[in-house]
């Protein structure tokens, strides 16, 4: 694997990142992942970096990288690090799409969308690959320490008007279900925008 590249967010540049986000994001009806959102944020290191608040052992960032190839098996899409205490935040970024999540079916109770099901079976496969060679020379010479720990983040969807059922089986999923005792989280391309705004006022006063 290769190392992580060295990256303090600027405050001021992830506001104007922010604003540029919130704008193409109003413009569109929906974001497909890989024309629209993988190259908004690569081009965008700051605002990348503010995802890593979603890993609040995080203190601070100091490292980031895109399509980040994990032993050559897998590959995440982002990954942000706090290489002093080696705490890394995992990234996958699917679709924005009314039916990221749920599919959009009359059913009571609908199923999970298939690509929602296959980014977090991909996450499964990162963190299963990332403790399977965590005893190697190399994994210490990439995250410092062979004791890291690690979370994951999979940004989805846009405009879901989820239903209250719909809210309640998201949230019982993140706040209940761990993979080898780690965090999933789970935020929309809409709700990214009022996190990432309220923790640019709350910590950087931008």
């Amino acid at each position: 694997m290769r190392r992580l590249t060295a990256h303090t967010i600027n405050p001021a540049t992830a506001r104007h990142n922010l604003n540029g986000y919130q704008t193409n994001l109003a413009s569109r009806a929906s974001l497909g992942e890989t024309a629209d959102i993988q190259p908004f944020f690569y081009n965008r290191y700051d605002l990348a970096a503010m995802c890593s608040y979603y890993f609040p052992d995080i203190r601070t960032v100091d490292s980031i990288a895109h399509e980040f190839v994990i032993y050559g098996d897998f590959k995440a899409d982002m990954i942000i690090g706090d290489s002093a205490l080696a705490r890394y935040l995992l990234v996958e970024f699917e679709d924005g799409l009314p039916n990221s999540i749920f599919n959009k079916t009359p059913k009571t109770a609908p199923d999970w969308a298939k690509r929602f099901e296959g980014a977090f079976s991909q996450v499964i496969d990162w963190l299963w690959k990332l403790d399977d060679m965590r005893s190697t020379g190399d994994f210490q010479r990439v995250f410092g320490t062979r004791d890291a720990s690690f979370q994951a983040l999979i940004i989805a969807g846009k405009g879901m008007n989820l239903s209250d059922q719909e809210k309640s089986r998201l949230r019982w999923r993140v706040d209940k279900l761990r993979v080898d005792s780690k965090a999933v989280s789970v935020v929309s391309l809409d709700d990214l925008v009022a996190d990432v705004d309220f923790w640019l006022t709350k910590y950087f006063g931008v």
